[in-house]
Formats: structure tokens, sequence, C-alpha cells
């Protein structure tokens, strides 16, 4: 080829003619791809090796025709990358403005309260995976569900079907419950399934009909959490109630949690129920227990038997909550932890940060009298909880011989107690143990119809009962705990005090503190031949 410039020449014109061709419109743009540019500098260097240093003239029209085009192809390819982003960008405008009215269409949320994720709450994602609180306030309009789509709209009237049609249709799903038009929602049971998510408007009241089933065999509560899992109910404050006076018997629970797990609730209020505010346990269901329940700042006042009741359960907190005014069935107290059956499980079981308050009888109350050799160790923490205007603050009672654990009191309060404020009645020195750390009791024995058949009157007290003695009493750990009399109408005659006709061991004392007492601080037997062998007092 060399010494023969008209093969070059042939060779530039017509690639240049080719380039020329291909600078036509494309969708309206002038432009070239990025093959095409890389072959333009390949075939330049081609060229620059192959030209004849003896025919200037060729080279110098060589050099001309190249240069000419890659002109012409930098200003093509400018035109085609400018004009390309600036659809780009407009496609990017108007996908983010559909998506910006998808948004304000999306009545919802925005119409009837923001989401958060105060108390964790989460929903179901298209992937069928639980999202956080604040993801759920994004969720598109598919993901959230109004009750008032299914003609469910608070008038009075009963409404059950639209409302269990609502649910059923909500799983995976963030159900809307919107403040009610007229006065309250009235239903009957509800069957909340598995994979839910609730959220109450501020201000929604649901009402139970006055014709819930009442008896033992056959009982329904407002709503029903059975063999569900992965439940969330966010209650900005929601009141869920019955009329107390149409039940007469203790089963009509407003929350019944039922061998199921993954449950939190946040934020309601549970009233005037026919038997719980909440009621935790396995009955009747395949599963032992209910486990991985959070209830959060919630509150369950004048309900027939108990604020809440914990049968069986795994891995339960109950925290910032408060049980007040439970009236009306044995044992109306604000919080009852109490195994039906000796297979019942209580593990890891917390109350943080609760109050009980006016409840007819305990405050917050254990009771082991169904455990035997076969079931398995307690697990129960009580911290920073306070007892106030109750028959008793915080009672263990009838421990069998055979129950086995630890239930511990940690900076607990008991406050104008009726009674004592903590009172350990029949409690097996073989059974499980008790432990109260810094824990205080204020003006306990209350009022003037403060009574005491023990004639005990102290602010700590371990006693048998007539109808449950047991031969040995204790298994019980106080420790830098104070009982205080402040009050001219509290009656505290002793600090702490053993019952007499009875005998005690492995009960421990230290650091006890009394203070305004009438008589002792800690006395270990009203008569003198109560066997004082087994307690321990460190001062």
């Amino acid at each position: 080829m060399v010494g023969n410039p008209s093969p070059i020449k042939w060779r530039v014109c017509y690639w240049i003619e080719n380039v020329l061709v291909n600078l036509k419109p494309r969708s309206g743009k002038i432009g070239m791809n990025m093959i095409e540019i890389d072959m333009l500098f390949v075939r330049r260097i081609d060229m620059s090796n192959i030209v004849p240093q003896t025919n200037k003239t060729e080279m110098k029209k060589s050099t001309l025709l190249v240069v000419a085009a890659i002109v012409l192809l930098t200003v093509g390819s400018f035109f085609y990358f400018r004009s390309g982003t600036e659809v780009e960008s407009t496609r990017f405008t108007e996908q983010n403005t559909n998506v910006d009215s998808d948004i304000e269409e999306q009545k919802p949320l925005n119409a009837y309260g923001k989401l958060d994720d105060s108390c964790d709450v989460k929903g179901i994602n298209g992937g069928g995976e639980l999202v956080s609180g604040s993801q759920v306030a994004n969720l598109a309009q598919g993901d959230t569900i109004n009750l008032r789509d299914f003609g469910v709209i608070g008038n009075g009237k009963n409404e059950t079907v639209g409302f269990q049609k609502a649910l059923n249709a909500a799983v995976g799903k963030v159900l809307f419950i919107p403040k009610q038009k007229g006065s309250y929602y009235l239903t009957r049971q509800l069957l909340i399934p598995s994979n839910s998510t609730l959220v109450f408007e501020s201000g929604t009241i649901v009402q139970a009909t006055d014709n819930l089933k009442q008896s033992h065999a056959n009982f329904e509560a407002l709503f029903r959490i059975q063999n569900a899992d992965n439940v969330i109910i966010k209650g900005n404050s929601a009141l869920l109630r019955m009329n107390k006076s149409a039940y007469k018997g203790e089963h009509n629970h407003i929350f019944m949690i039922n061998g199921s797990s993954n449950v939190t609730i946040n934020n309601v209020k549970a009233n005037n129920s026919g038997g719980d505010g909440f009621y935790i346990g396995a009955y009747k269901t395949k599963r032992r227990f209910s486990e991985n329940i959070k209830i959060r700042n919630v509150s369950a006042d004048n309900n027939r038997r108990q604020g809440i009741s914990v049968i069986s359960a795994r891995n339960l907190i109950v925290e910032d909550c408060e049980f007040s005014n439970s009236n009306g069935a044995l044992p109306e107290a604000g919080v009852d932890v109490e195994p039906s059956l000796p297979s019942d499980i209580i593990e890891q079981v917390r109350f943080i940060n609760c109050i009980a308050k006016g409840n007819n009888a305990w405050g917050f109350c254990v009771a082991l009298i169904k455990a035997d050799n076969t079931s398995k160790p307690v697990d129960i923490i009580f911290e920073n909880c306070k007892a106030i205007d109750n028959k008793v603050g915080f009672t263990n009672r009838y421990f069998s011989e055979a129950s086995s654990g630890l239930v511990r009191f940690i900076d607990c309060v008991a406050e104008n107690s009726h009674e004592a404020g903590f009172w350990e009645v029949a409690c097996a020195a073989s059974g499980a143990a008790k432990e109260y750390n810094r824990c205080i009791t204020i003006n306990s024995n209350i009022g003037s119809t403060a009574t005491d058949m023990y004639r005990q009157y102290a602010g700590f007290r371990i006693s048998n009962l007539k109808s449950r003695t047991k031969k040995v009493l204790g298994n019980s750990t106080f420790t830098d705990c104070r009982a205080i009399k402040s009050s001219k109408n509290s009656r505290m005659d002793y600090g702490i005090s053993t019952l007499d006709k009875a005998s005690y061991q492995k009960v421990r004392i230290s650091n006890f503190v009394s203070q305004g007492h009438d008589k002792k601080d800690i006395n270990l037997g009203v008569k003198d031949f109560v066997s004082k062998e087994g307690i321990s007092v460190i001062r």
C-alpha cells in the first residue's frame, strides 16, 4: 500500500460519506453510538500509519476531511447526549409527579392522622415482610384498608359483619379504623387473624353488644386473638368497652390473647368488661402458652374480674400501663398472674413501670396454687411498679410445695393500702422463691375500716390462711426495704411481721428500715412459742 495514495483517498472519502449518512435524525435527535466514535479514532490512527510521507497534497486533503468529520461528530454527539438527558430528566419529573399525586390521593393515612412508630408498629409489605412503623406511613394505597370501605360507620348499630370482613380483607395490610360518625361502633366478638395491623384514629370508641356468650365452656370477648401470629394494634387512645352491667360471669374480656405469638398492643383503653381488660393464656388451644407479647401504654379500668390476667405466657412485657378499679368477680385484682393448670407456662414475664390503683382486692398478685412436680419454674419480675389505694398492694398467694422458680419485686411501692402493702399468704417454704429489693410501703392499713384478722397491722406481712394452711412458710428475701407511716389514718404496729402458729424456713431480712411504727420494726411472732428458726435478720 505504500506509494499508492489513491486507495487512501478512496478509503477516507468512503468513511466520511458513511459517517455523514449516519448523522441522520433519531427520533428527532442527531448522534452516533459510542462504537462509531471509537472506530473514528481507531481508523484515524490506522490512516496516520499508512499515509505516505511523499504525497503531502493527498495527506493534507485527507487530514482536512478527517478534521471536518471529527467536528461534525463532536457537535452531533453533543446534541445527542444533551437531548437525551433532557428527555430522561423530563421522564423522571413525570414519574415523581405521578408518585406525588398517588400520595395525595391516599386519604386514609393523611386524612385521618399520621402513623408513627412509638411502639414499633409494623405492617406487612408486598413481599410478606414486617416493616417498621415509619415505613407503614409510606405504604402504597393498596396496602391500607379503611374500615369505611366496608360500610362500617359507627352509628351505634350492630356492624359485626362489616367489621369482620374488613379484618379478614386486611390480612398482610394495615386496617385503618377512623373515628365513628355517631356515638360508637357496636359489634359482637371480632376475630383478629394472623398478620394483622390495626390502627385506630384518636377518639375512636368500640363497644361490645350486650349479648356476648358468657358460659365458661363457650364465652366470647370483644377482640379475640386466637391461634394467631404477628398482630399489631396501634390504639391512639381508642376506647374499647362493654356495658358491664349486662354481664354476670368473669370471662367476657376486652382482649383475649389466646395461644398466640408476636402480639403488640399499644395505647388503648380496655374498660368495663364482663371479665378482664386483657387476658393472656392458651385456653383450649393446641399451644401451651402465648409467646412474645408486648403490652405498652394501655389502661384497663372498671373491669369485672381483672385489669389483666396472665395464665400461660412466655416472654411477656407489660410496660407503662395502668390497671384500676377492678370489681365484681373474684379475685378483683389489677394484675393477676395465676396459672390455671400445672402445664401452664410463666416464663420471662415482666411488668415495668406499671400502676395498679383502686382495685377492690389486690394491686399485683401472683398465685401458684396449681403448680405440681411437672410444672416448669416461674420467672416473674415486677420492676418500678406502684400499687395505690388497693386492699393489698402486692401479694404472693398459695405457692404450692412443688412450685419452683423466682418472683422478684424491684423498686416497687405500695401506698395507702387498706391492709398490708406487701403480703405473703400461705406460700410454702419449699416452693418458688420471692425477693423484695428496695421495696417501700407507705401508710398501710389505711382508713377507719382497716381490719386484720391476724392482728398484724404491718407494712410487710407473712402469714398462713385458715383455709389454705401450710406447715412451713418462707423462702423469702427482703433487702433494703422500708415501711413508712406518715398519716394518722394509717395503722402500722409493725414494719414487718410474721404470723404465730407457723414455722419458717429461708426467710432473710437485711437492712430493713421502719419509720413511724406504733410498736416495733420487726415482729417475729406475736406469741412466745412461735418458731423463729429459719428467720435471719441482718440490721
